[in-house]
């Protein structure tokens, strides 16, 4: 059950399983539209050294299979979580705890083109 701002509940059956961003639009059966806003979320963004940092730090998130959202080339954003970010930090990374919206990347079994 999704709730709308207007407090109306819409019941959303898919046959798979859809990854929305914040601003998709979904259609509904009577012709109405939904624009889909994300809610912001306790995330940690990650911040690199540089490329060879970077590469090390996404190796030890890749390899703990996280869900990740690359913000820039220097900043990966994840859901906080205390272990991993004591992790992080001991391999050298600089934390900033924020609250936003976190959409992470779908991965290869996520994604239409695999």
């Amino acid at each position: 059950m999704l709730t709308l701002d207007s407090g109306k509940e819409v019941m959303l059956t898919l046959e798979k399983v859809v990854g929305f961003r914040d601003n998709d639009g979904l259609e509904l059966e009577n012709g109405d539209w939904v624009r889909i806003k994300s809610a912001k979320e306790d995330v940690i963004d990650i911040v690199s050294k540089n490329d060879k940092h970077h590469s090390l730090l996404s190796w030890h998130l890749g390899n703990r299979h996280l869900a990740i959202e690359l913000i820039n080339k220097k900043i990966i954003r994840i859901e906080k979580d205390h272990v991993i970010a004591l992790m992080l930090e001991g391999l050298g990374a600089r934390l900033e705890y924020k609250k936003e919206v976190f959409n992470p990347e779908l991965g290869a079994y996520g994604s239409k083109h695999h």
